[in-house]
Formats: structure tokens, C-alpha cells, sequence
């Protein structure tokens, strides 16, 4: 493992759980045809841009829920609710960015957003405030 790599191993446990970390290198479920796309997202996005200075974890895992779920990416946004709930977001605080979107990118995107996070919630023993 190179510098990025591990850096950005210690960076994406701001968001996710030691177990859950130790899924991220250990499973890789694209490794047969992109072997690369997992180094790539632990070096660049976690090494690189995640670790970058002036925003605190919960407002980077903010940015990034509302960043997915405007691409309508929808098992990345389940994925990051759950990292945003990891790094410090309260239900009410990821839910009041949902419903935030709405007039930029319509109903049925936040709604669904709203189906996953209301899905993890429920996971997590959660409730909204």
C-alpha cells in the first residue's frame, strides 16, 4: 500500500465503522472487471479530496449526500446517509438537506432520497426529531 492509499484508509474512517473498513479493502465486488476503481476512490477521493483542510467531516458527508442524490445515484446515497450518520449528521439534519433539493432538482429524486435515508434510519434504530 503507497502513501495516498493509506492516508486515504485513515481518512474514510472518519466515515465508516472499523469493520465496515475492513470490507472496503478486503471486498471489492468490481475487482474482477475495474481491479483499479477501489485504489482509485480510496487514493483520490478519500487520499486526496477528503482529507483536504477547511471543512470538518460532517459537512464534507453533507455536500456529498446532496452531491449523489442529485446525480439520482441511488445506492451511493444510501451508502453515504450512513457514512453521514458515522461522521456526525443527525436524521433531521440529512433530512432537512433533502428536503432542501426539492426546488432544484424536483419531487421524485428527494423523495426517493428520503426512502433511503428513512431505510437506514430504520437500520439504525434512528428517529427524526
Amino acid at each position: 500500500m503507497g502513501e495516498r492509499f493509506t492516508k486515504g484508509l485513515a481518512t474514510i474512517k472518519q466515515y465508516i465503522t472499523e469493520e465496515e473498513a475492513t470490507r472496503v479493502v478486503d471486498s471489492d465486488t468490481l475487482a474482477d472487471i475495474a481491479p483499479d476503481l477501489r485504489k482509485m476512490i480510496i487514493e483520490f477521493a478519500y487520499g486526496d479530496v477528503y482529507s483536504r483542510p477547511g471543512l470538518e467531516a460532517k459537512s464534507r458527508a453533507l455536500v456529498v449526500i446532496t452531491a449523489v442524490v442529485t446525480q439520482g445515484a441511488e445506492p451511493q446515497t444510501k451508502t453515504h446517509i450512513k457514512r453521514g450518520l458515522h461522521a456526525g449528521l443527525t436524521p433531521t439534519e440529512i433530512v432537512e438537506a433533502l428536503l432542501q433539493l426539492v426546488p432544484y432538482i424536483g419531487f421524485p429524486r428527494v423523495q426517493n432520497a428520503l426512502t433511503m435515508a428513512q431505510q437506514v434510519f430504520q437500520e439504525k434504530q434512528l428517529k427524526v426529531k
